[in-house]
């Protein structure tokens, strides 16, 4: 009762009007004390998952050790490394005790089991990664038939086999060696950390594989903590909401596609050791070799040049791709959800209605002998431009998934989006291009509820979808 008293206190001072200070100034060590008696935690990391963690030399380095030393500095933890040889064993380490928490992962329902997890404290995007050639992939849906790489542990393998079952899974154990075996054809599709690949990419030279796709979710990552010291989870939560963006922004640069090398480069030492012996030997020849390094460096400046413009423009394209569908331009699945969160908390802050809409294109007849996806693509583009001519510049228009389509509606109520929705469905049916080949549109609708998430209104919302299709072409359905 001592115990839980002293930590309860201290979370309290964390949210008085001076606990941010505090907690920045000195170290909380006499508090810590009272929850971890030794004032230290163990933690296993990813060994191979640079630059985000990884283990060189006996070390712990990368994004997750930066912001552990700030947590540290900030509460007065001691961090303590446990070495594993994987990111499986690591896993295993933190389920059987050996470790107490690991640094940087994930929230999964497997995890939940044996973890408690802190607020995130980094984000980063997933990627499909394929041999030059294969074409763009939207997403897991777009993998088809093609066999996917993936490292065993990885919250990704939870996800795919709970909403892709049909995809093949070949398990792997780190993004490094499932490149390599990427390359030589063992799978066609590996799932993969954007940064961590792009670096290993550049570290092994590799000169024949392609982002192909983004794969959701994206990470959001902070630390599991074994629940035996989950009391320890509100300090590290303090410390990490107060870390300035300054800091933040500093650790992403420092880490952003820098190549962290696997052994010595001993290529440098052999070559200045023949420098120094040409430079003793033949010292006639140094105006010479002064004027080819001069050569040598204006031209890889010159390439380093393009390679940025490249890159540039490469980020760009991934920027707009990881809110954007491809096809139709509209807003793609991860935007309208993080969207429609946006809602729901504005609608629990200020009580601002909102609502929902769901169309999904469907043949007048059956058209099933017709498999033409230039035309199917065609008609899915008409609708896109149909529903953004017709709704307001507040609503966000979104390609949901296949041929549905997800109009969020802000500050709108039930009968507004009622009004809205018909005049989608006018619209829609008004279009001789769509018309004409035999499509039509079933539309649900619904309004945002008190306590409910978006799942929960989404599935409301596909419920009234369904009611619609069984009530004829062109019917709007409104979810109860």
């Amino acid at each position: 009762m001592a115990r839980l008293s002293v930590s309860v206190l201290f979370i309290s001072l964390l949210w008085s009007p001076f606990a941010t200070a505090q907690l920045a100034q000195a170290p909380t060590s006499d508090t810590t004390s009272s929850i971890l008696p030794d004032n230290t935690i163990s933690y296993c990391v990813d060994p191979d998952w640079a630059p985000y963690e990884a283990i060189r030399n006996g070390q712990h380095i990368g994004i997750s050790a930066d912001y552990m030393r700030i947590i540290s500095d900030y509460t007065g933890i001691a961090f303590q490394l446990v070495p594993t040889e994987s990111w499986q064993e690591s896993l295993e380490f933190v389920q059987a005790g050996k470790c107490q928490m690991i640094s940087m992962l994930n929230v999964s329902d497997f995890r939940k089991q044996f973890l408690d997890f802190s607020i995130p404290y980094f984000e980063a995007p997933n990627i499909l990664v394929a041999r030059k050639g294969t074409p763009i992939l939207q997403g897991y849906a777009g993998i088809g038939n093609r066999s996917v790489g993936i490292v065993k542990g990885y919250r990704q393998v939870e996800y795919i086999t709970r909403y892709y079952p049909e995809l093949r899974l070949k398990l792997i154990k780190s993004e490094r060696e499932g490149l390599l075996q990427l390359m030589q054809g063992e799978f066609d599709v590996m799932v993969g950390s954007l940064m961590s690949v792009n670096t290993h990419i550049n570290n092994q030279n590799i000169q024949d594989v392609a982002i192909v796709g983004y794969a959701e979710p994206f990470d959001s990552l902070g630390f599991g903590v074994n629940k035996s010291i989950s009391d320890i989870l509100p300090i590290i939560n303090q410390a990490i909401a107060i870390i300035p963006e300054t800091k933040r922004v500093e650790i992403y640069r420092q880490w952003n596609d820098v190549q962290v090398r696997y052994q010595r480069d001993y290529v440098k030492l052999v070559m200045t050791l023949m420098f120094v012996l040409l430079v003793v030997i033949g010292l006639v020849w140094r105006n010479r070799t002064v004027a080819l390094y001069k050569r040598l460096m204006k031209q890889k400046n010159a390439e380093i040049e393009s390679l940025q413009t490249t890159l540039l423009d490469r980020n760009r394209t991934l920027e707009f791709l990881s809110a954007h569908d491809s096809l139709t331009g509209l807003y793609n699945r991860n935007h309208m959800i993080q969207k429609a969160e946006e809602e729901i908390s504005r609608f629990l802050r200020f009580h601002t209605r909102a609502s929902l809409i769901v169309l999904e294109l469907i043949p007048t007849k059956d058209r099933r002998h017709e498999t033409d996806p230039q035309h199917c693509e065609q008609v899915l583009k008409i609708l896109a431009s149909v529903c953004l001519a017709t709704v307001r510049e507040v609503d966000v228009v979104s390609r949901f998934s296949g041929e549905q389509f997800a109009v969020l509606c802000p500050q709108t109520n039930l009968a507004e989006g009622e009004v809205l929705a018909e005049r989608l469905i006018t619209a829609v049916t008004a279009n001789r291009d769509i018309t004409e080949a035999d499509m039509t549109v079933a539309v649900g609708l619904s309004d945002l509820k008190e306590g409910e998430g978006f799942p929960d209104w989404f599935e409301r919302t596909h419920k009234a979808l369904y009611q619609s299709k069984r009530l004829g072409f062109g019917k709007l359905a409104i979810a109860e």
